[in-house]
């Protein structure tokens, strides 16, 4: 979708869906014995642990981040895929975290196909809160990924308009000039980009292989009810 921004002569290119940390909220609910967590551990950090001990290569699970809507298919649904039983719980973490990731970079790569490359990507939002994730969202991407200080971009963005309007900055750019900091700028790491970019492409292979499940539980579904009336 394209949208007029704030700043005259400017748009706004969006592609999103609701594939993000939500996933990791409802996994970590349901799905996580917090009787296995240290005392004064929290469970983000312990799911972060978890998916520091195995390797991207180490693991063949993937994970759909659908539980609240697809990227892919309107009617796309969350599903973990490639499990055996020498998988555990970090295989099950690292799955859901690239999933996460790979919904992102297949946003991204839409819209890279109506513009160059941009020298970096900044990031807000709950999975900023994890290094690992952001560490993960660099090496996926092949992209340096810049974090803001701000952990309420919509506040802020209503802070500038206002610093605008009051005439404390001239425009738009004056006010983004002093008002938003980059904490921290994370470089990928290209060989484990090599061993994404790989992940990626099963990733869609799986993601793809289910849309004509779904499409075919569609047409089964019109069929059948068509033949009870």
């Amino acid at each position: 979708m394209n949208s007029l921004f704030a700043i005259p002569g400017y748009y706004l290119a969006e592609e999103c869906s609701a594939t993000s940390s939500g996933n990791l909220n409802w996994y970590l609910e349901n799905c996580i014995n917090k009787e296995n967590i240290l005392e004064g551990t929290s469970v983000f950090d312990y799911a972060n642990s978890m998916i520091e001990s195995v390797a991207p290569e180490e693991s063949d699970v993937y994970y759909l981040p659908f539980l609240y809507g697809s990227n892919a298919h309107p009617l796309g649904k969350a599903a973990f895929i490639g499990l055996t039983t020498y998988n555990n719980t970090a295989h099950m973490l690292r799955a859901l975290y690239e999933g996460v990731v790979f919904s992102h970079r297949r946003h991204i790569d839409r819209l890279l196909k109506t513009r160059t490359k941009p020298e970096a990507v900044r990031m807000a939002g709950g999975p900023v809160q994890s290094k690992v994730w952001v560490h993960m969202f660099a090496d996926v991407l092949g992209l340096p990924i810049e974090t803001v200080e701000a952990k309420e971009l919509g506040a802020l963005g209503c802070a500038m308009a206002a610093a605008v309007a009051s005439g404390v900055y001239k425009d738009y750019q004056e006010a983004a000039k002093y008002m938003v900091h980059i904490s921290e700028k994370i470089y990928p790491n290209y060989e484990k980009n090599e061993i994404y970019n790989k992940k990626y492409e099963k990733y869609m292979a799986v993601s793809n292989a289910l849309d004509n499940v779904i499409m075919e539980q569609q047409c089964f579904g019109v069929m059948r009810h068509s033949r009870r009336r």
